[in-house]
Protein backbone atom coordinates (compact mmCIF):
# COMPACT_ATOMS: atom_id res chain seq x y z
CA UNK A 1 0.00 0.00 0.00
CA UNK A 2 1.14 3.53 -0.84
CA UNK A 3 -0.50 6.79 0.30
CA UNK A 4 0.05 10.38 -0.64
CA UNK A 5 2.85 12.03 1.29
CA UNK A 6 2.78 15.42 3.00
CA UNK A 7 4.96 18.21 1.65
CA UNK A 8 5.80 21.62 3.09
CA UNK A 9 4.56 24.88 1.63
CA UNK A 10 5.17 28.54 2.49
CA UNK A 11 3.29 31.80 2.14
CA UNK A 12 5.47 34.86 1.62
CA UNK A 13 4.35 38.45 2.13
CA UNK A 14 5.73 41.41 0.18
CA UNK A 15 5.30 45.13 0.90
CA UNK A 16 6.29 47.39 -2.00
CA UNK A 17 8.00 44.29 -3.44
CA UNK A 18 10.16 43.80 -0.31
CA UNK A 19 9.63 40.47 1.44
CA UNK A 20 8.94 40.64 5.17
CA UNK A 21 10.38 37.39 6.51
CA UNK A 22 8.76 37.93 9.89
CA UNK A 23 5.34 37.42 8.30
CA UNK A 24 6.11 34.22 6.37
CA UNK A 25 3.69 31.37 7.06
CA UNK A 26 4.61 27.68 6.74
CA UNK A 27 2.56 24.52 6.67
CA UNK A 28 2.28 21.08 5.12
CA UNK A 29 -0.38 19.41 3.02
CA UNK A 30 -1.00 16.23 1.05
CA UNK A 31 0.50 15.79 -2.38
CA UNK A 32 -1.79 17.29 -5.05
CA UNK A 33 -4.09 18.92 -2.51
CA UNK A 34 -5.02 22.56 -3.05
CA UNK A 35 -4.29 25.63 -0.92
CA UNK A 36 -6.63 28.40 -2.02
CA UNK A 37 -6.58 30.76 0.95
CA UNK A 38 -4.10 32.41 3.27
CA UNK A 39 -4.09 34.82 6.25
CA UNK A 40 -4.53 38.46 5.31
CA UNK A 41 -1.53 40.40 6.61
CA UNK A 42 -2.25 43.86 5.31
CA UNK A 43 -0.66 46.67 7.34
CA UNK A 44 -1.50 50.31 8.02
CA UNK A 45 -1.38 52.47 4.92
CA UNK A 46 -1.19 49.57 2.46
CA UNK A 47 -3.67 47.72 0.25
CA UNK A 48 -3.75 44.34 -1.44
CA UNK A 49 -2.12 44.32 -4.88
CA UNK A 50 -1.91 40.72 -6.15
CA UNK A 51 -0.99 37.18 -5.29
CA UNK A 52 0.90 34.45 -7.14
CA UNK A 53 0.32 30.68 -7.19
CA UNK A 54 -3.20 30.84 -5.82
CA UNK A 55 -4.66 28.29 -5.78
CA UNK A 56 -1.51 26.31 -5.01
CA UNK A 57 -1.44 22.61 -5.92
CA UNK A 58 1.00 20.86 -3.61
CA UNK A 59 3.88 19.24 -5.47
CA UNK A 60 6.58 16.84 -4.33
CA UNK A 61 9.10 19.69 -4.39
CA UNK A 62 8.62 21.96 -1.37
CA UNK A 63 10.66 24.69 -3.05
CA UNK A 64 7.88 25.04 -5.62
CA UNK A 65 5.13 25.17 -3.01
CA UNK A 66 5.20 28.92 -2.48
CA UNK A 67 2.33 31.41 -2.44
CA UNK A 68 3.36 35.04 -2.74
CA UNK A 69 1.11 37.85 -1.52
CA UNK A 70 1.82 41.46 -2.49
CA UNK A 71 0.71 44.69 -0.82
CA UNK A 72 1.41 48.24 -1.98
CA UNK A 73 1.01 51.67 -0.40
CA UNK A 74 -2.54 52.99 -0.65
CA UNK A 75 -3.64 56.49 -1.70
CA UNK A 76 -5.20 58.79 0.88
CA UNK A 77 -6.90 62.15 0.56
CA UNK A 78 -5.46 65.42 1.82
CA UNK A 79 -6.71 69.01 1.88
CA UNK A 80 -5.22 72.49 1.88
CA UNK A 81 -7.25 75.04 3.84
CA UNK A 82 -6.91 78.81 3.49
CA UNK A 83 -7.51 81.29 6.31
CA UNK A 84 -7.85 85.06 6.08
CA UNK A 85 -7.56 86.82 9.45
CA UNK A 86 -8.05 83.34 10.98
CA UNK A 87 -11.36 82.79 9.15
CA UNK A 88 -11.39 79.78 6.82
CA UNK A 89 -12.59 80.44 3.28
CA UNK A 90 -14.06 77.08 2.29
CA UNK A 91 -14.43 78.19 -1.33
CA UNK A 92 -10.64 78.17 -1.66
CA UNK A 93 -10.01 74.73 -0.12
CA UNK A 94 -7.88 72.45 -2.31
CA UNK A 95 -8.08 68.66 -2.19
CA UNK A 96 -5.97 65.86 -3.58
CA UNK A 97 -4.67 62.39 -2.90
CA UNK A 98 -1.20 60.94 -2.47
CA UNK A 99 0.53 57.72 -1.50
CA UNK A 100 0.86 56.74 2.14
CA UNK A 101 3.98 58.27 3.72
CA UNK A 102 4.65 60.49 0.72
CA UNK A 103 5.39 64.16 1.36
CA UNK A 104 3.51 67.28 0.22
CA UNK A 105 5.91 70.23 0.24
CA UNK A 106 3.99 72.95 -1.56
CA UNK A 107 0.52 74.28 -2.32
CA UNK A 108 -1.13 76.94 -4.53
CA UNK A 109 -0.68 80.50 -3.32
CA UNK A 110 -4.11 82.06 -2.78
CA UNK A 111 -3.22 85.46 -1.43
CA UNK A 112 -5.87 88.13 -2.05
CA UNK A 113 -5.85 91.90 -2.45
CA UNK A 114 -4.71 93.72 0.65
CA UNK A 115 -3.39 90.62 2.42
CA UNK A 116 0.01 89.03 2.93
CA UNK A 117 1.23 85.55 3.85
CA UNK A 118 1.46 84.98 7.59
CA UNK A 119 2.26 81.31 8.23
CA UNK A 120 1.41 77.74 7.35
CA UNK A 121 0.91 74.60 9.40
CA UNK A 122 1.82 70.97 8.61
CA UNK A 123 4.26 71.79 5.83
CA UNK A 124 5.80 69.50 4.76
CA UNK A 125 2.83 67.16 5.18
CA UNK A 126 3.53 63.42 5.47
CA UNK A 127 0.48 61.49 4.27
CA UNK A 128 -1.12 59.25 6.90
CA UNK A 129 -3.89 56.69 6.68
CA UNK A 130 -6.30 59.19 8.28
CA UNK A 131 -7.44 61.93 5.87
CA UNK A 132 -8.58 64.06 8.82
CA UNK A 133 -4.93 64.42 9.78
CA UNK A 134 -3.80 65.17 6.24
CA UNK A 135 -4.50 68.89 6.38
CA UNK A 136 -2.26 71.81 5.44
CA UNK A 137 -3.39 75.17 6.78
CA UNK A 138 -2.31 78.43 5.12
CA UNK A 139 -2.84 81.75 6.90
CA UNK A 140 -2.99 85.24 5.41
CA UNK A 141 -3.42 88.49 7.31
CA UNK A 142 -4.18 92.07 6.29
CA UNK A 143 -1.11 93.90 5.07
CA UNK A 144 -0.07 97.42 6.09
CA UNK A 145 -0.15 100.26 3.55
CA UNK A 146 1.08 103.85 3.64
CA UNK A 147 -1.19 106.86 3.75
CA UNK A 148 -0.62 110.62 3.96
CA UNK A 149 -2.38 113.81 4.96
CA UNK A 150 -1.87 116.84 2.71
CA UNK A 151 -2.56 120.41 3.87
CA UNK A 152 -3.67 123.18 1.49
CA UNK A 153 -3.73 126.91 2.05
CA UNK A 154 -5.73 128.81 -0.57
CA UNK A 155 -5.58 125.57 -2.63
CA UNK A 156 -1.76 125.48 -2.55
CA UNK A 157 -0.29 122.39 -0.91
CA UNK A 158 2.32 123.04 1.79
CA UNK A 159 4.63 120.02 1.51
CA UNK A 160 6.35 120.95 4.78
CA UNK A 161 3.16 120.13 6.67
CA UNK A 162 2.42 116.76 5.02
CA UNK A 163 2.03 113.89 7.45
CA UNK A 164 2.58 110.23 6.63
CA UNK A 165 1.69 107.01 8.33
CA UNK A 166 0.73 103.41 7.73
CA UNK A 167 -2.30 101.35 8.66
CA UNK A 168 -3.87 97.96 8.03
CA UNK A 169 -5.78 97.28 4.85
CA UNK A 170 -9.45 98.33 5.15
CA UNK A 171 -8.88 100.11 8.45
CA UNK A 172 -10.26 103.63 8.84
CA UNK A 173 -8.44 106.92 9.44
CA UNK A 174 -10.98 109.41 10.76
CA UNK A 175 -8.83 112.12 12.34
CA UNK A 176 -5.85 114.29 11.53
CA UNK A 177 -3.62 116.93 13.10
CA UNK A 178 -5.11 120.42 12.94
CA UNK A 179 -2.54 122.65 11.21
CA UNK A 180 -4.44 125.88 10.86
CA UNK A 181 -2.24 128.98 10.71
CA UNK A 182 -2.70 132.61 11.64
CA UNK A 183 -5.25 134.39 9.48
CA UNK A 184 -6.77 131.21 8.07
CA UNK A 185 -9.82 129.13 8.94
CA UNK A 186 -10.86 125.57 8.25
CA UNK A 187 -12.59 125.13 4.88
CA UNK A 188 -13.11 121.41 4.12
CA UNK A 189 -11.59 117.93 4.00
CA UNK A 190 -11.53 115.31 1.28
CA UNK A 191 -11.43 111.51 1.78
CA UNK A 192 -12.28 111.72 5.46
CA UNK A 193 -12.80 109.17 6.86
CA UNK A 194 -10.19 107.36 4.77
CA UNK A 195 -10.49 103.60 4.26
CA UNK A 196 -7.02 102.18 3.62
CA UNK A 197 -6.61 100.50 0.22
CA UNK A 198 -3.77 98.48 -1.29
CA UNK A 199 -2.79 101.52 -3.39
CA UNK A 200 -0.88 104.09 -1.36
CA UNK A 201 -1.56 106.78 -4.02
CA UNK A 202 -5.25 106.55 -3.17
CA UNK A 203 -4.68 106.73 0.58
CA UNK A 204 -4.67 110.52 0.82
CA UNK A 205 -6.62 112.84 3.09
CA UNK A 206 -6.73 116.46 1.97
CA UNK A 207 -7.31 119.29 4.47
Amino acid sequence: YYVKDNFNYTIEYYYDNAKDNSKTETGSALYQSTIDSYPDKNITGYKFDKHENVPLTISANSADNVIKVYYVKDNFNYTVEYYYDNVKDTSKTESGSALYQSTINNYPDKNITGYKFDKHENVPLTITENPENNVIKVFYVKDTFDYRIDYYYDNVKDDSKTETGSALYQSTIDSYTDKNITGYKFDKTENLPLTITENADNNVIKV
